[in-house]
């Protein structure tokens, strides 16, 4: 793997982020109408009760970005290159697999944190919530990193999907992290879920995090062996979805994927 070349794909990708109005709108554009309508929302139901809402709904959606932004970033950057028609020349060079998806992973959390940076000053501005006072540095810096790892599982198991299958199912890329974001307890306990979701909820480490950040918002002590617990699956899933995405690939190279891009 050479660092030379991971530089050269993320200029590349930087440049066609810099050139296509929708790549630089969908940095800000539905994340601040998240925040805006969880803002509202939070307002209207602090009228009925002296719960912090406010931290509670903006605090989750300002750390959902890393797993949406990431996610997404790494799928869809990689249907830019099926959209182009760019695969089989890029994988006719010297590049490695692994180089591509080391930029992309790279810019994916690039862009997830400036959406964050954009939210945070944002939510501040508007309704006086400062994420960085409200929630320890350091807490704040573990759910960063544990959700972006599990961001890029997701960009990772999409892209191995649209190796294999083919553009078809691109819909994934802007789906997937949406499917499980009601199972990850973003704004709610996992107490509140029905019966049924719970298993589901249970398995994905995303629910323990955001378990946590609530721990951190009520004064509570947190449960650091299921933040171990999600550190340690997100690894199982990342390397995973690293030899699914292996697989999928070779399997494209077989089938003319690369080359037919469609």
């Amino acid at each position: 793997m050479k660092f030379h070349r991971i530089k050269a794909l993320m200029l590349k990708y930087f440049y066609i982020t810099i050139n296509r109005i929708d790549r630089i709108f969908d940095l800000f554009y539905w994340p601040l109408i998240d925040l805006v309508i969880w803002g509202f929302t939070s307002n209207f139901l602090s009228q009925y009760s002296n719960f912090n809402f406010l931290s509670l709904l903006l605090g989750g959606t300002i750390l959902w970005i890393f797993v949406w932004r990431s996610g997404q970033d790494v799928a869809v950057y990689v249907l830019e290159d099926f959209w182009s028609k760019n695969l089989y020349h890029l994988f006719s060079s010297p590049v490695k697999p692994i180089e591509h998806f080391a930029s992309i992973l790279i810019l994916g959390f690039t862009r997830a944190f400036i959406t964050f940076l954009i939210l945070a000053g944002l939510s501040t501005l508007i309704y006086s919530f400062n994420i960085f006072t409200t929630i320890p540095l350091g807490f704040l810096a573990i759910a960063m990193f544990l959700l972006s790892l599990f961001g890029w599982v997701i960009g990772l198991f999409v892209t191995s999907l649209i190796f294999r299958y083919g553009k078809r199912i691109q819909v994934l890329a802007w789906s997937f992290a949406a499917l499980l974001n009601p199972f990850s307890c973003v704004f709610y306990p996992l107490s509140s879920l029905p019966n049924w979701a719970q298993p589901i909820a249970k398995i994905l480490p995303t629910t323990y995090i955001f378990e946590a950040f609530r721990s951190v918002l009520n004064n509570t002590p947190i449960n650091y062996g299921s933040l171990i617990y999600s550190f340690i699956v997100i690894v199982i899933l990342l390397i995973a979805s690293g030899l699914f995405l292996r697989s999928s690939f070779d399997k494209a190279r077989e089938t003319g994927m690369i080359a037919k891009s469609d």
